[in-house]
């Protein structure tokens, strides 16, 4: 019609009304009348056209194309949905049908995703309480240990030796030897002094610091030659 060309859809809607009064079974009426409802805003009447056509032949694909459309303003997406597929398998080369189906496709998936935005958070349980395993006591460390500790930090590979010499004086058998060579408890007691010259020595250059990672003066602090 020329109003709907023209875009006055008002006076469309008027002269369609008067021609459908005349004959009510006007399916090309109906459909048009829809399309002017829907450009004017009122989407239910434009169903309501669309719908009477369809009762009058289900297979009116312009009918149909605009029941869908129709729905589309309505927010009845799925339904809308529904629609766009049957007009698409009836009339596969149509594109506005694929526009159809791809727009309310978009609507429903951006519907769900605001929905789910708009939910609150489901409550997270709070997680068992782990007790956690109590740390075993250090146990307490005596003087002696402490210090042969201290003296294995400076002394480094030496202090094999120093064990092994005050062990060695230690020894019950020690004195019958001393009596039969030249004062083998005196050789140990000098080289336990050296050493512990030695450990006092790198106690104050380096406290704590192992002889086997430092050397001073390029003195590798071996034990003296007799």
């Amino acid at each position: 019609m020329r109003e709907i060309k023209n875009g006055n859809l008002d006076n469309a809607v008027h002269f369609i009304s008067k021609a459908l009064e005349m004959n009510t079974n006007d399916q090309s009426a109906l459909v048009a009348r829809s399309k002017c409802y829907l450009q004017l805003g009122e989407p239910a009447k434009a169903l309501q056209d669309a719908e009477t056509a369809l009762l009058l032949d289900k297979s009116n694909i312009r009918a149909i194309y605009q029941k869908a459309e129709a729905l589309y303003y309505l927010g009845q997406f799925e339904h809308s949905l529904m629609f766009f597929h049957r007009g698409l398998r009836l009339r596969p080369e149509l594109a506005s049908f694929r526009l159809g189906v791809q727009k309310t496709q978009e609507a429903i998936e951006n519907t769900i995703g605001s929905n789910a935005k708009n939910q609150p958070p489901p409550a997270q349980k709070k997680p068992p309480k782990v007790d956690k395993p109590k740390s075993a006591k250090k146990p307490v460390l005596s003087r002696e240990e402490l210090d042969k500790r201290a003296a294995r930090r400076l002394l480094g590979d030496l202090y094999v030796d120093k064990e092994y010499l005050e062990n060695l004086l230690k020894h019950p058998d020690l004195k019958k030897a001393d009596d039969n060579s030249e004062g083998i408890s005196e050789f140990a007691k000098d080289a336990i002094n050296f050493l512990n010259n030695r450990q006092e020595f790198w106690r104050q250059q380096k406290p704590c610091t192992s002889l086997n990672s430092k050397k001073i003066n390029g003195n590798s602090g071996g034990l003296p030659r007799w």
